[in-house]
């Protein structure tokens, strides 16, 4: 079905329609009733919502830290005419 749904998505440009294809396979039955919960973005992101709270603390929170004076100097893009 991927393959079929593939071609179909990159010859004709026509959307993917991969659940559908499973859905209507009398072979996958077994999971018909759970597809939607088994097709859950979230089940596919691994670590990255750690990685992502790893890298902000230790990347991004020690450059603010060592910058915050500069975050701290009021705004000096005025214009004096």
């Amino acid at each position: 079905h991927s393959m079929d749904a593939g071609a179909v998505v990159k010859g004709e440009g026509k959307p993917n329609d991969l659940m559908e294809r499973i859905a209507k396979d009398p072979l996958f039955k077994a999971v018909h009733d759970d597809l939607d919960r088994l097709i859950d973005p979230i089940l596919f992101v691994g670590r990255a919502p750690e990685q992502v709270d790893e890298f902000i603390s230790e990347e991004i929170v020690p450059v603010i830290e060592a910058n915050k004076a500069l975050l701290a100097v009021e705004s000096v893009d005025d214009v004096n005419v």
